[in-house]
């Protein structure tokens, strides 16, 4: 099978897309799939025509319903390319009901497949678009762990006597990483030894200007930066819980994934893609305001039985329910399918 796939991010591999696709990237070519990635952060709508043109693959994989499923329905109307689309986050939350809608929806009705992480993300997507159900399909992310040496472990502020939350998230508002500041504040005059260790790529420069601003103010707060994804498994070892504060997910968070897999304990935002993968009280702690992030951060510094709790069921889960196998063998199973009905 040749394959064609064409994502919004593939360089460099800090942002969840770029994770997500080279995962996939590898397990398919493992798996004897003919793979070539087109990547709109290096190459023009264009270029990706010019060179698929070449190339001719059976089947596109596009990711976002609009960055790359507007492409894939170009390609297919000039050289009749059928497509599948996973729906990654931003398309189903945002474009498809802003600006960007009228392009989205074609891309989407366009496609001989789309693919959710989870049943959340169907039932939003299914109740603009209901004619979609047919052809939507549920594939849970799988997560891979870094295994690479950790070589910058002295640059980050980790230190034996401090208790540290890590903030894995690119600096863009729909993160809402500013969030945790305030409730950690009031802890961290209650216990000195918090930390909170945000890392991620600037990916809104005004968005990040204020994060920087706000950080100024406390202290006990770092921001370290975009950090490469072989670096990542040192900050989740290191660190006693993780933290994701998103306003929305696109049904599973690739962070909260890896601190499951590596056993940590997870406090997340209480919304649709973080209950895809946290079940309060059992698998982590979600939380719904200021109040309970408090609460609920207090009792994960207390209480290191129920960060090793979370920290076992969270293994658990992501090794029974998120493997890149099963990933794989749903992707395969859904482009046989479209080639089958070609």
């Amino acid at each position: 099978m040749k394959l064609g796939i064409i994502t919004p991010h593939y360089y460099p591999l800090m942002r969840g897309n770029a994770v997500t696709v080279r995962r996939i990237e590898k397990n398919l070519a493992n798996a004897g799939v003919e793979v070539a990635v087109y990547s709109l952060d290096a190459m023009t709508a264009e270029e990706i025509g010019s060179e698929v043109d070449a190339a001719r693959p059976e089947l596109i994989h596009a990711f976002h319903g609009h960055s790359g499923g507007r492409v894939a329905y170009r390609l297919k109307e000039q050289y009749g390319i059928p497509y599948v689309i996973t729906l990654t986050g931003t398309d189903i939350y945002e474009a498809i009901i802003d600006h960007r809608r009228e392009e989205t929806f074609r891309a989407l009705n366009g496609a001989a497949g789309l693919v959710v992480f989870h049943e959340s993300v169907r039932d939003r997507l299914l109740n603009h678009l209901s004619q979609l159900e047919a052809n939507t399909v549920v594939i849970p992310q799988g997560v891979e762990l870094p295994e690479e040496p950790c070589r910058r472990a002295r640059e980050f502020p980790f230190s034996s006597d401090s208790f540290s939350f890590l903030l894995p998230a690119g600096l863009r508002p729909v993160k809402n990483v500013l969030f945790p500041l305030g409730p950690l504040a009031a802890l961290h005059d209650q216990y000195p030894r918090i930390r909170l260790i945000l890392a991620g790529p600037v990916l809104d420069p005004a968005y990040a200007a204020q994060v920087m601003d706000s950080l100024e103010g406390y202290p006990f707060a770092h921001y370290l930066g975009g950090i490469g994804h072989d670096e990542m498994g040192c900050l989740y070892n290191k660190a006693e819980v993780v933290l994701n504060t998103s306003i929305f997910e696109g049904g599973m968070a690739n962070s909260i994934l890896e601190a499951l897999a590596y056993g940590k304990a997870v406090l997340a935002a209480d919304i649709e893609g973080n209950r895809s993968l946290i079940a309060d009280g059992k698998t982590g702690f979600l939380y719904q305001n200021e109040r309970q992030f408090l609460q609920k951060a207090e009792q994960l510094v207390c209480r290191p039985d129920m960060r090793a709790a979370f920290g076992a069921a969270g293994r658990t889960l992501a090794r029974e329910r998120f493997a890149p196998e099963k990933e794989i063998a749903g992707y395969l199973q859904l482009y046989q399918g479209v080639l089958r009905q070609r």
